[in-house]
Order: structure tokens, then C-alpha cells, then sequence
């Protein structure tokens, strides 16, 4: 083995023969064998090289060149490079990773995109600058992170894989600290804005409620945050959000601040936070989530810099909460009230705490702007946009205030008695009706069985509100046809969540009748149980019926636990790595790629349909048994467009999932079945769904064979199923691979 040391100076001289001649540079050999022996050029990915790649990589005439040509065909990286160059190669070994970039960097530390050598996962490595090592107390609080990070599980927060001191060879150079963090892809949500622009309310609504989700489980381990901002949250590819740096966490025995040091960032920081960082509480977290959810919305800071930081403290310590609708007039006033309530200078007037935010956050991820209002008299024009509803009040500016909360985004009818209120309820069909429980005229429970009967395939929600009975009587109203309640006198924004949160449940309450049987495989046969109307639900009723269906197949046997969610999250990954051109700019298409990813799940449903426990059986199956087998695709697209009747309102995911079914065991090269087409006459949703959901039959250990690895899994698929696939995706699935990898371990089998 070659002495690392006689590396750090790669630019010897060449040698010569008797003649004068350069035989060859022996720097360039020597350095080669040692970025082989460092493990900087893996030695598995010099031994995949072609010969004639070798040849070409040994021809560099000096150090310089051979870096160059290393680079060019990836076995280095530009900044494994340039470290080379210094005579700092060494520093790109840490332990068992080697670095592959700088990705960021901190008050404490420099964060590296890293590959373990053995592994070959990708990680993010924070490593301490020396200034840290310089104090003890800077130490302490970087290995506090690393231990906070380990203790918290939770999807939505960067898990810590490892941790340790990596000891320089080089004389007179300090040790250094690092910890090892999972690898995000994607941006952080300051560069997201800054690069695209505000979020919608949908998306920004379904990002920070995962935030939520992740303070409430650092709350619960007695962790406060005190730096959430934009640059702290990473967002993947496919919406997920990861919680970055708890360096500044407060933990809950001890205290690693000097007293009078500010800590967080200001424009972000609680009134609290910036008087005692010691003396916060979760409430803090809140406050900064409102802040940051203000910039994902508007691309502005909530409190900007003026560049004076006093007055800027100052400032945080009495300014109330700017008001977001000044800069997004077309925001919901229900989550402008949320932010301002969160932003409150006061935290009793917080959110409680972290989970109560991501349940009021929850019905703002189903947000679509609604059209505008109309006029009354054009409310039999056929516009079907907007929902339908009726307000029954005898109490004149209660009925008028109630249709000034509901008329912006829904047709607002009124009537004064019960009478008019069963007049309105014979003329038409309401989505809606707000009720007092104590109509003139009539009984309440003649108006609730009225409403009930107007029911044909949408239900009518029905909201009782009074000012004068008890509780106690209001709830027995639900007992007996109404499905919620609110007392007078309301806030706006709690009449308008509960419609909302109504509206929500609405297509789910009908009950949802999937077939007269189930079908369901098992090694005896085939068991026939009829099939249950399903309870109401907050889903919508493709939901509820893609999450009946996975768990069909999940007891039977026929797919693994956890497939749904893994599938949808593959097939959204692919989405992203996928270039914006031709047919394929379609999966660049929200509204598409949601449609998909919520009918992928469905892909092998034909499968609950074969008999005699087919898909189950372990060893080869003969060639009749084949041919039953291969009947699945179609029997599952008959399946699902008989359904169609069934769900008017889910057409689309319908179509898709039909079209998909049908399509995913055809190949590329036209071998597949049930129709033997290939190439582009393979609907694009049946060749994406084939590869998400082959990768994650590979990935699941079955009844007839075991699972094979994340690695072996990606070669299958891109070197040894050749004609398969469309060569398009294969490209964008070896682009994706470390998020496919990172999904199966956040949802495994």
C-alpha cells in the first residue's frame, strides 16, 4: 500500500528515459492509487468503468488533468476536486462518509452533502467550524443538537443517523465535530419563495400543517425550537417538510445561554423570546410558524429589517401582527385570523399549542379559490360551481349577518319562517342549511326530516344555531337529524370553519356502496362478503374507497402494508425528475399528478378477483395459470368503470384509474399484456404507476419470495429489465433513487 503522505504534494516530476522522453508523469499514477486507497474514487465505481474510459483517465498528462477527467465522468465531484488541488484531499474522508459538497453553513458549523462509502446513502454532515472548537461552551450546544435531532421520530423532522469527532492527519490541525443527518432533496422554504414566488393556499396550508405536526413532537419531548424560519425548513420534491437546526433549542433541564444573549432571528423571533430565551415556552415555536407562514404567502417578511437593530428589537418587543390580506387581499379572512391570532404580541392569545395548529390548519389544504359572487337573479343559470344554501332565522339581522359570513363563496338563499324554510327545501336540493333551532311556524324537527328528504345522491348538511337553548338540548338535535351546532353569539371565523369542516364531510356522509360483493383471495378460494355501506368520513369518497380497497389487498395477501402511501409518494417522485417536455410536461400538472397519485394505489386491484389463490402461490405457474393471471388488468378496469355510477363527482380519478389498470403490465417494447402495445401507445399513467409499483413489489418481502434491496431493487429496473420500461422514466428513476430509498424507510413494509 502507497503512503497517504507522499499525496499531499501531488505535483512531482515526471520521469524521463536515457533519451530524454517522458515515460510518464508518476505523480498522476501515484495520486490515482491514492484517491482509490482514501476511498475519494469509490474502487466499485473504477471497476465499472470501460476499458476505454480506464485508458483515457490514465493518459492525463498531470494532476490537474487527471482531476479534470475524473470529474468529467463522475468518479470525482467539483469540490472533491479542489480540495485535491489545495493538497486538503484528505479533509474529504470523514469517518466512514466522503464529502461530496458544501451545501450550507451556520454560526457553528458547515453543512456537507456526504455518501457513505459502503453504504453508498446519501447524508448531510454538519461539521463544526474551528471557532467552535475554540469554545468549550459552542462545543457543548453543537452536541446538544446532535442529541436532541436523535431523540425525535417523526417524519416531518431531519432524523440523526450518527455522530463523532474526526481527528486530522495533518500536524497542528484541530479535531472536528460532526453529526450525520438524512439527506433532503429539494429546497429550503426561503429559497422556494424566493425562487417560485408565494405558495398557494392549499400547498402552504398542507406544508406548515406538517411543520405543526413536527413542533408538537419536539414539544413533547420538552424541546422549543426558538429559530424556526424560512431557512429551517426544507421542502422535498414531492411537498414533504423537514424541520431543519435545533442548535438553539431550549432544553428542558438545561440552560446553554449566557444570560443577555439574543437568540433566534429576529424578524421571526416571539416578543418573549427576544426580552428571555429562557423563559419561552412552545408558544414561541408558535409564534414563528405564523411568521414564516406569513413570508410562504406573501414573499414578504412579516417585520422587515431596517437596518437599525435596535429599533428592530424594539419593534418586535410592542408591534402587533402585520395584517397579511394588506398584501393578499384574496386570502380566506379565516386563515388571515390564523396567522394573526398565532403572531399575537401576547402568547395566552396563541393557538394552545402545536397539534390545535395543525388541526386548524387541516380544511385550508382542500382551499380553491371560489368564483365570484353572483347575482341572485342569475342563480338558475346552470353554474354548478358554487354550493347551495339556505338560511332559516326569524330574527332578522342574525339571518342577514349569517348570509354576509357565507354569500363569498356560496349561493345564499334565506327564509324568514319554517314554512318558507319547507317551501325552499321542496323547490330544490341544498347543500347547506344554517338553522335556528327555534323556527316560527314549525317544528325543528320537521325542517331536519325535510332536509333529509330532499337528500338524493348529496347530502344536506345541516348547522342548528341558537341563542337561547342550552347545550344539552342543541346536542340532542344531532341526535335526531341535525350534524353539528354553534351557539350565539359566533365569531366569523367559527361559523365559517364549522361550514367549512361540514361541507368537508359532506361527500362521505351519503355512504358509499363499492359493488354489491367483496372479493377477496385466499388460499382456499375466493371469499365473497357483501360489501358494507361506509361510515361518514373527512375524506372524499375516492379515498375512502382507495383506502378500502389497499386494505383488501393488504388481508389477502396479494400487496404489502403500507403500499398505498409508498406508491402514491414514488409516483409523485418520478413526476418531479421527469423533464418538462412533450407528453410528459402533463406530469408538471398538479391537478394530474394529484389525480394520479390518489388512483395509483388501485393499480393490482383486478388481483382480488382471480380464484383459487393465484396470486398467492408460491414457485412457477404453469401456463394456464398464466393466462388467469394475466386477466387481472382487465378484469380490475371493469371493476372500476362499473364504480363509475357510483361516484359522479370523482369522474376523473375514475377515468385514470381505469386507463392505468388496464395499462401497467404492458411493456415497452410490446411483450407486456393484456393488449400487447408498447412504447407511447402505452397511456403514460400505466407506464409510471409499472415502475412505482414494480420497485415496490421488489422492495416487499412476499409470501413466495423475499425482498431484495434498495440497490439491487434500481438495477433490476434500469439494467436487467431491458424493454420493459419506458426509457424516459427509467432516467428519471435513477435521478430519483435516494428518494425512493428515503420513502420505503419512512413508510417500510
Amino acid at each position: 500500500m502507497t503512503d497517504v503522505a507522499t499525496f499531499r504534494d501531488p505535483r512531482q516530476t515526471a520521469e524521463f528515459d536515457l533519451a530524454g522522453s517522458v515515460v510518464v508523469d508518476a505523480s498522476v499514477a501515484r495520486l490515482l492509487a491514492w484517491l482509490l486507497e482514501s476511498c475519494l474514487v469509490l474502487g466499485e465505481d473504477w471497476d465499472d468503468v470501460p476499458p476505454i474510459t480506464k485508458a483515457y483517465v490514465h493518459g492525463a498528462d498531470t494532476t490537474d488533468d487527471l482531476l479534470d477527467r475524473l470529474c468529467e465522468h463522475a468518479l470525482l465531484t467539483a469540490y472533491q476536486a479542489e480540495l485535491v488541488r489545495a493538497g486538503r484531499g484528505e479533509e474529504a474522508i470523514v469517518g466512514s462518509y466522503r464529502l461530496l459538497d458544501a451545501i450550507g453553513r451556520g454560526g457553528m458549523g458547515v453543512v456537507y452533502l456526504a455518501e457513505h462509502v459502503h453504504l453508498r446513502r446519501r447524508v448531510a454532515i454538519k461539521m463544526t467550524t474551528h471557532v467552535v472548537e475554540k469554545h468549550p461552551r459552542l462545543a457543548h450546544r453543537f452536541y446538544a443538537e446532535a442529541r436532541s435531532v436523535a431523540r425525535l421520530r417523526h417524519p416531518n423532522i431531519v432524523a440523526c443517523l450518527d455522530a463523532g469527532r474526526h481527528e486530522s492527519r495533518q500536524p497542528g490541525r484541530p479535531a472536528t465535530d460532526y453529526f450525520v443527518m438524512e439527506y433532503v432533496p429539494g429546497k429550503d422554504l426561503d429559497s422556494l419563495i424566493r425562487d417560485d414566488g408565494p405558495l398557494p393556499v392549499h400547498r402552504a396550508a398542507a406544508v406548515f400543517k406538517q411543520v405543526a405536526d413536527a413542533l408538537a413532537e419536539a414539544h413533547t419531548h420538552g424541546l422549543v425550537h426558538r429559530d424556526l424560519k424560512p431557512s429551517n425548513i426544507a421542502v422535498t420534491p414531492d411537498w414533504q417538510a423537514k424541520l431543519l437546526d435545533f442548535g438553539l433549542a431550549l432544553h428542558p433541564r438545561n440552560a446553554m445561554t449566557e444570560p443577555g444573549t439574543l437568540l433566534g432571528t429576529v424578524g421571526y423571533m416571539a416578543p418573549e423570546q427576544a426580552r428571555d430565551p429562557h423563559a419561552v415556552d412552545g408558544r414561541a415555536d408558535l409564534f414563528a410558524l405564523g411568521a414564516t407562514l406569513f413570508w410562504a404567502l406573501t414573499g414578504k417578511e412579516p417585520y422587515p429589517e431596517t437596518g437599525n437593530p435596535i429599533n428592530d428589537l424594539t419593534r418586535r418587543l410592542s408591534a402587533g401582527p402585520p395584517d397579511i390580506r394588506t398584501v393578499r387581499p384574496e386570502l380566506p379572512a379565516d386563515l388571515a385570523e390564523l396567522i394573526d391570532q398565532l403572531m399575537a404580541v401576547d402568547p395566552d392569545r396563541r393557538y394552545p399549542s402545536a397539534a390545535a395548529v395543525s388541526t386548524a390548519l387541516q380544511p385550508f389544504t382542500r382551499y380553491a379559490p371560489t368564483p365570484a359572487p353572483r347575482d341572485l337573479d342569475d342563480e338558475d343559470d346552470g353554474d354548478t360551481s358554487r354550493t347551495l344554501a339556505l338560511v332559516v332565522d326569524g330574527d332578522d339581522m342574525s339571518r342577514a349577518f349569517i348570509t354576509s359570513l357565507l354569500d363569498g363563496e356560496h349561493t345564499v338563499r334565506q327564509a324568514r319562517t319554517g314554512p318558507e324554510a319547507l317551501a325552499e327545501l321542496d323547490r330544490a336540493v341544498y347543500d347547506l342549511v344554517v338553522l335556528d333551532a327555534t323556527p316560527t311556524g314549525c317544528s325543528v324537527q320537521q325542517i331536519l326530516a325535510a332536509a333529509r328528504r330532499s337528500f338524493t345522491d348529496t347530502r344536506t348538511m345541516i348547522l342548528v344555531t341558537s341563542g337561547s337553548l342550552p347545550v344539552a338540548a342543541l346536542s340532542g338535535l344531532v341526535s335526531v337529524g341535525a350534524d353539528d351546532f354553534v351557539t350565539k353569539p359566533f365569531t366569523p371565523t367559527e361559523l365559517r370553519s364549522r361550514v367549512r369542516a361540514l361541507l368537508g364531510r359532506r361527500d362521505t356522509a351519503v355512504g358509499l356502496l363499492i359493488g354489491s360483493e367483496t372479493l377477496r383471495t385466499s388460499q382456499n378460494g375466493i371469499i365473497r362478503t357483501p360489501a358494507p355501506i361506509l361510515a361518514s368520513t373527512s375524506a372524499s369518497p375516492w379515498d375512502v374507497m382507495t383506502v378500502t380497497v389497499a386494505k383488501l389487498l393488504v388481508e389477502s395477501g396479494v400487496l404489502a402494508p403500507g403500499y398505498r402511501s409508498r406508491v402514491a409518494r414514488y409516483v409523485r417522485s418520478l413526476a418531479q425528475a421527469v423533464p418538462a417536455s412533450g407528453e410528459y410536461a402533463r406530469l408538471k400538472d398538479p391537478t394530474y399528478i394529484n389525480l394520479l397519485a390518489a388512483s395509483s394505489a388501485l393499480f393490482d386491484v383486478g388481483m382480488l378477483v382471480i380464484p383459487g389463490g393465484l396470486p398467492l402461490k408460491p414457485g412457477k405457474l404453469d401456463a394456464d395459470e398464466r393466462q388467469v393471471i394475466q386477466t387481472h388488468p382487465t378484469a380490475g378496469a371493469d371493476v372500476l368503470a362499473a364504480l363509475a355510477e357510483k361516484f359522479p363527482s370523482e369522474t376523473a380519478c375514475v377515468s385514470l384509474a381505469v386507463e392505468l389498470i388496464h395499462a401497467h403490465h404492458e411493456r415497452w417494447d410490446g411483450t407486456g399484456y393484456p393488449d400487447r402495445v408498447g412504447g407511447t401507445d402505452i397511456p403514460l399513467a400505466g407506464r409510471l404507476v409499472a415502475l412505482a409499483s414494480v420497485y415496490d413489489s421488489l422492495r416487499s418481502r412476499r409470501p413466495f419470495r423475499p425482498a431484495v434491496a434498495h440497490g439491487r431493487a434500481i438495477r433490476v429496473l434500469t439494467c436487467e429489465s431491458a424493454g420493459r420500461f419506458d426509457p424516459t422514466l427509467l432516467t428519471a428513476l435513477a435521478a430519483a433513487a435516494p428518494r425512493f430509498e428515503q420513502i420505503h424507510s419512512e413508510y417500510p413494509v
